[in-house]
């Protein structure tokens, strides 16, 4: 066998994290056409093409099980490898995550074979409170068994390929009740007065913002196999599987704009600007970081695009007519200078139900994908997760999730976005003025791009 570093296991884990995720996901598909073939075959109905699609799909689920079960193995082999290698503090961390995961695994499985009719979700953290004094589970939760809670950390520095996050963008956790910011709306400003003149007083004015959390909630169903197999990390499943759906919820929510007013994007407070994508575009890039700068929003923005715009940029000269230069308007992993990231979610908008879809314009052979850039100093941004919010939150029991043999494990948290550049200065308009939103038109002819 070769030898791996603990990078190594870390990277091959994470592979095999996806790659059981995506078979799931596929078992569920499957899974439901099966139903649907097997309720025909029962009824006798069935045609002989829906009988060859029900073989291939059982035949398909047969080898899914046989790779899914060799990964959950070579899972199991890794992460005893990893506790090999480890010492000290690493092998007391990966002991403690072991136990956790026995007392998860034994909590689910209870809750999945036994199905009780009362305390059918178990809720793990704490029991729960009706609110008039009566406490409607007693004995399903962790602090009633003096077990250690679950505590998910890794939540909250989420790194997933294509969604990461501006890098002065801090998410603040553990806040307590409704946050209130005060900013200052005027400066001292100073005259030329005579020698014994009186000189005007000034009253400095402050307001605040105030920031209102809202419910943010995900459940994700869990075959049973993985839980109940003792030699697979369920731990390290079920975080990574939280941690793809949390890191997607942030970046959507940061970088979309759209009509939902719920969690805000502040993208979706500006008003959208159209410019070309022509030779100028470096240029005219730079005047719109130029002009928040002006505001007095001064240090570095960030710019955020989808990977077709990179390219576009990538290939677009800086200085539109030069001969003698390769510079373009992406350089050195900059644009124009600027740091910036890529996200398709920047090209998206959430309309007013929370729906999240593409900009399109054009109808058939015409309809094309609508591109921005999103510039902002994202420090101005208020991300906030208040504490006693999270919870975690199993069900095994209801009909749905015993039907389908899986497990349905739920997160839920307040969670708040507030946009504060708006307020700077004394400005009473409600826009940003530390964010930007460019709209990427045609320009007036292709020759334009790239010089």
């Amino acid at each position: 066998m070769a030898k791996m570093t603990k990078a190594d296991i870390q990277k091959r884990q994470l592979e095999i994290m996806t790659k059981l995720d995506e078979m799931d996901e596929k078992t569920n598909v499957r899974e439901a056409k099966m139903r649907t073939l097997t309720s025909e075959e029962q009824k006798g109905t069935i045609t002989d093409e829906q009988k060859r699609e029900l073989e291939v799909l059982k035949t398909e689920q047969r080898s899914q099980d046989i790779e899914y079960d060799s990964l959950v193995r070579e899972s199991a082999g890794l992460s005893a490898r990893a506790k090999a290698m480890a010492t000290g503090k690493d092998l007391e961390q990966i002991r403690e995550r072991e136990d956790y995961g026995a007392k998860i695994r034994e909590m689910v499985n209870d809750c999945f074979t036994n199905r009780r009719a009362a305390n059918a979700t178990t809720i793990l953290a704490n029991a729960i409170n009706n609110g008039e004094g009566e406490d409607n589970n007693i004995t399903a939760n962790l602090e009633a068994g003096g077990l250690i809670p679950v505590e998910i950390k890794p939540i909250i520095d989420t790194k997933v390929p294509g969604i990461e996050l501006p890098e002065d963008l801090v998410m603040v956790t553990g806040v307590t009740g409704t946050q209130v910011i005060p900013y200052s709306i005027n400066d001292v400003k100073f005259t030329v007065e005579g020698e014994v003149t009186k000189v005007a007083e000034q009253a400095l004015d402050f307001a605040n913002i105030t920031t209102s959390p809202k419910r943010v909630a995900a459940s994700v169903p869990v075959s049973r196999r993985a839980v109940a197999n003792a030699a697979f990390d369920i731990i390290a499943f079920i975080t990574y599987k939280f941690q793809k759906g949390w890191a997607i919820f942030r970046a959507l929510h940061i970088y979309a704009h759209g009509n939902y007013t719920k969690l805000q994007s502040p993208f979706a407070q500006v008003t959208v600007k159209e410019l070309p994508l022509d030779e100028n575009i470096g240029k005219n890039l730079a005047k719109e970081v130029a002009e928040m700068y002006d505001l007095g929003f001064e240090g570095d923005p960030e710019m955020i695009f989808d990977k077709t715009t990179e390219v576009d940029l990538k290939f677009t000269k800086l200085i539109p007519g030069t001969t003698d230069s390769n510079r373009t308007v992406i350089e050195d992993g900059q644009c124009v200078g600027y740091r910036y990231h890529i996200s398709p979610f920047v090209d998206y908008t959430i309309d007013e139900n929370g729906v999240a879809s593409k900009d399109f314009v054009g109808e058939g052979d015409n309809k094309k994908a609508v591109r921005y850039i999103a510039i902002g100093h994202f420090g101005y941004l208020n991300e906030q997760v208040y504490a006693d919010g999270i919870e975690f939150n199993i069900d095994g029991t209801s009909s749905a999730n015993f039907d389908r043999n899986v497990i349905a494990l739920g997160m839920g948290l307040d969670y708040s976005l507030v946009e504060m550049s708006s307020k700077v200065n004394g400005k009473t308009s409600g826009k940003p003025q530390a964010f930007k939103l460019i709209k990427l038109v045609e320009p007036a002819s292709s020759s334009e791009i790239g010089g």
